[in-house]
């Protein structure tokens, strides 16, 4: 593989991270995201054969790209569970890899002839660009989806009781309310970016000089910290946030939450933990 193939593919990581991008609010959002990378690597294939040579690489690099721009340049990592992105870029992996070794690298040409079973793969292709195409022109939020995301309060319950027990010491608050908000940003925190999406972000992050978000608080910083230092931290800007406050309880609360990206998810948290204290 020479180096001129792996720079363009590269540069056509591009127009498939603006395609993924277009349909990430869609309909079948989870299907477009595993799909539509393999369909275009087969396009790609068939429009310029001269570069097909481990074409999957489009993917891959993809998928890092796509990762940068919205933990960097749309600042959107905290709106997308990083878990969901995990599994939907496995799996979006994989299929491209088995379409590249079972098809791609196997003919001198993916365009279908009558008598293949490429004719056959185009057709269902075809097919799923029409449903691309119908589903673009809606504008329907997938209730589904919404519903699958809603946290439970057994979960609530669990997550609290989990992590107070581990990180009781360092959630010592005289504020009862500092102390409970802090549980709910850390049930929220850990939900949005599970530990194993974190480990991936933190590694990626090693070889940036860029401020990111670490621990599971996710705490901006320009150095690496741990989940227990981004704790310290997130308690000790929640003190100075109602430091010598005579608000009423409410009112600190919603202090507390003042610019604070998914306040609603996290008030709802909160109040799960209210009721479960009493």
């Amino acid at each position: 593989m020479s180096l001129a193939t792996l720079l363009i593919q590269i540069i056509l990581t591009v127009p498939l991270t603006i395609i993924l991008n277009y349909f990430k609010n869609k309909d079948n959002r989870c299907l477009n995201q595993i799909l539509i990378p393999t369909i275009y690597i087969i396009l790609i294939s068939a429009l310029i054969p001269s570069i097909k040579q481990n074409i999957f690489l489009i993917v891959v690099f993809e998928i890092f790209i796509r990762n940068f721009y919205i933990t960097n340049v749309t600042n959107q990592s905290k709106n997308i569970s990083n878990m969901r992105f995990i599994i939907e870029s496995i799996i979006s992996i994989v299929l491209s890899i088995f379409t590249y070794n079972y098809f791609i690298s196997k003919v001198d040409s993916v365009i279908p002839e009558p008598e293949s079973i490429k004719a056959f793969l185009w057709f269902l292709i075809v097919l799923f660009l029409i449903s691309l195409y119908k589903i673009s022109n809606k504008n329907n939020i997938n209730k589904e989806e919404i519903k699958s995301n809603e946290i439970k309060k057994e979960q609530v319950v669990i997550k609290y009781a989990e992590f107070k027990t581990k990180y009781s010491s360092l959630v010592k608050s005289r504020n009862s309310i500092v102390n409970n908000m802090a549980y709910a940003l850390m049930i929220y925190n850990d939900r949005m970016n599970p530990k194993i999406g974190r480990k991936i972000k933190e590694f990626i992050y090693s070889f940036s000089k860029n401020e990111n978000k670490y621990g599971i608080m996710q705490v901006p910083s320009y150095v690496k910290i741990s989940d227990e230092e981004s704790i310290r931290m997130t308690v000790k800007e929640l003190e100075r946030k109602v430091k010598n406050s005579k608000l009423k309880s409410n009112e600190q609360v919603d202090l507390l939450l003042k610019d604070i990206n998914g306040k609603e998810e996290i008030l709802k948290i909160y109040n799960i933990i209210l009721e479960f204290q009493r």
